[in-house]
């Protein structure tokens, strides 16, 4: 595995140079399929195999389009050579959390290697209303692209497959009675957007300058002592059993950012991730500029969320609430803002969905701010900013003919 991921690492920084891309793709390819290679050989030694190796590969991959793209795509590189492959440069504009309302613009090369951003900005706005062009992004993005796979970019593609092989070896270290080795990197590690792989650039046309994405590991402080009230509450949590599905989880979730919004005046937003299990298997935080940045966001954990096969998202923060009667030709941060609440929303892959909310009350005397609580019914509806990810979770494990 620790090979698999520098193969992986040398794809994304062979993107831009076709031959060593190439070779490099065929290498993980053939690579990565060692790694069950080598389980199978020592079946022997793993307790109950017949029934972990069905559980844990067998029936999860046999639906899976990308992993049996794989494991076909090895078999040509071995008998056959090289894949056909091709690579493509287009800018697409994103103006909502949803990425099939995106629409490809024709523009001449020249312009987009020029990166003239005022002209091109120009004339995407003429094409949205004012109010959504304000917070719209032109997306400049190249993708390389199997013909054997003509959906999924091909980085992606590999982090997923790397993704995949990393959940069965931790399980397999899980059902052996150990633990991961942690010299093996995790594959959010690895994310081709985290590392900015494919080069691409954003245009905010509400600030016509070209911009990129990046994200940042933070390591937990070991010196860090929880304030009272925090450290009672996770003592008590540690009591309870573990939630089993999302309103439980949303519940638990809730407890915590009401008691980390009281104690420090404020929540920023955070994102979590769950297995099947009911296990966090990655949690986000992120600081939004603008509406522009919401949409980004939340394609970017929709991604993550794919190639972990996650199970379930919740997210916190808080919202201002605008005055929405001025309609689409007011750009949404000049609507005038009518009150403050902090969220927590969750929604699984059968879209059952829960959400807790609270009024923020600011005293006039400039005190410390409190909350009023104001929602707990389950949602009939996933909340439209998360529903790109649970779409995400769900086409991961769907079967695809």
């Amino acid at each position: 595995m620790r090979d698999l991921s520098a193969l992986l690492k040398n794809c994304g920084e062979a993107y831009f140079s076709p031959d060593l891309f190439r070779r490099n793709l065929n290498q993980f390819l053939q690579t990565s399929r060692t790694v069950t290679f080598i389980i199978q050989k020592n079946k022997g030694e793993i307790r109950d195999y017949e029934n972990w190796y069905s559980v844990n590969v067998l029936k999860p991959w046999a639906a899976d389009e990308i992993m049996t793209w794989a494991k076909d795509a090895r078999n040509v590189v071995e008998k056959e050579g090289d894949l056909e492959m091709h690579s493509t440069l287009s800018p697409s504009v994103i103006y909502s959390h949803f990425s099939e309302e995106d629409f490809v613009i024709t523009v001449n090369r020249p312009m987009l290697l020029r990166a003239d951003v005022s002209m091109i900005a120009k004339m995407v706005k003429t094409l949205l209303p004012p109010g959504i062009a304000d917070a719209a992004v032109l997306c400049i993005r190249r993708r390389w692209v199997a013909n054997t796979l003509p959906k999924h970019e091909l980085i992606w593609a590999l982090t997923y497959i790397y993704a995949s092989l990393y959940r069965v070896c931790n399980d397999l270290s899980r059902h052996l009675g150990g633990g991961m080795d942690p010299s093996v990197p995790n594959p959010t590690h690895l994310d081709p957007d985290m590392n900015d792989v494919s080069r691409t650039r954003y245009i905010k046309l509400g600030k016509p300058h070209v911009h990129s994405m990046a994200s940042h590991v933070i390591r937990r402080d070991e010196d860090f002592v929880p304030p009272a009230r925090l450290l009672s509450l996770r003592n008590e949590l540690q009591r309870q059993s573990k939630p089993t599905n999302i309103e439980e989880t949303v519940e638990l979730i809730a407890r915590m950012a009401e008691a980390n919004f009281l104690e420090y005046g404020n929540h920023v937003p955070m994102t979590f991730l769950y297995n099947d299990q009911w296990d966090i298997i990655d949690n986000l935080t992120t600081s939004f500029a603008d509406q522009s940045d919401k949409f980004l966001y939340a394609r970017y954990v929709a991604s993550r969320a794919s190639y972990l096969r996650a199970f379930a998202v919740v997210s916190v923060g808080e919202a201002w609430i605008r005055d929405l009667k001025s309609g689409p030709d007011q750009p949404i941060r000049n609507m005038k803002i009518i009150g403050e609440r902090l969220t927590v929303v969750g929604a699984a892959i059968d879209e059952s969905s829960k959400s807790i909310e609270w009024n923020i009350v600011r005293p006039d005397d400039k005190g410390a701010p409190t909350l009023e609580r104001i929602g707990q019914a389950t949602e009939q509806q996933t909340p439209f900013f998360i529903q790109p990810i649970v779409e995400a979770m769900q086409n991961a494990r769907l079967p695809k003919s």
